[in-house]
């Protein structure tokens, strides 16, 4: 079962992101997110997040399947995967310095930008994919020694999707 979530943020042509200060992915942009707590499913973990790392109420998350990961030196897992949209006019000052780092929106085109180095590795990946694609997905990743070495989109099968959302940690 995943343990955690994550959800990107987009406001037109920008997505907000926060530049971690704590592993993993210290010191790369990445999206919002955390572990689910007992008793949370995954979008109730993600709200929580958001609320608690953003201090935006969302009332809507979209699930866009997972993002897996394995490899040498690294201890195999995932998370749920979530896009949230705020409307156009709605103003979130940035940067904002959290307990977890600095909020930021940065432009889709700088984020997807094959040169940037300031991204969490794996998301030029898989938020193409959830998008501009519609269908759920696991975004495997493969990790040695703590860079990334590959990747592939496996479609997740209905069951899978009905058996990862209404389920709550610890729950059978």
């Amino acid at each position: 079962m995943l343990r955690f979530t994550i959800c990107f943020i987009l406001q037109g042509d920008k997505i907000l992101l926060l530049n971690r200060e704590k592993p993993a992915w210290m010191g790369r942009w990445n999206g919002v997110g955390g572990k689910i707590e007992p008793g949370e499913t995954p979008q109730e973990s993600i709200l929580r997040e958001i609320r608690e790392e953003t201090d935006l109420t969302l009332e809507e998350v979209s699930y866009k399947g997972i993002v897996t990961w394995s490899g040498e030196g690294v201890e195999q897992g995932g998370m749920h995967l979530f896009l949230a949209y705020l409307p156009e006019d709605y103003i979130y000052e940035t940067p904002k310095k959290i307990r977890e780092g600095i909020l930021d929106w940065k432009s889709l085109d700088w984020v997807l930008d094959p040169r940037n180095e300031g991204v969490a590795s794996n998301i030029p990946y898989f938020l193409p994919v959830m998008l501009q694609e519609k269908g759920l997905y696991d975004h495997h990743c493969r990790f040695e020694q703590g860079c990334m070495t590959g990747y592939e989109k496996r479609p997740l099968k209905s069951v899978e999707i009905s058996s990862a959302l209404p389920r709550k940690l610890g729950s059978a």
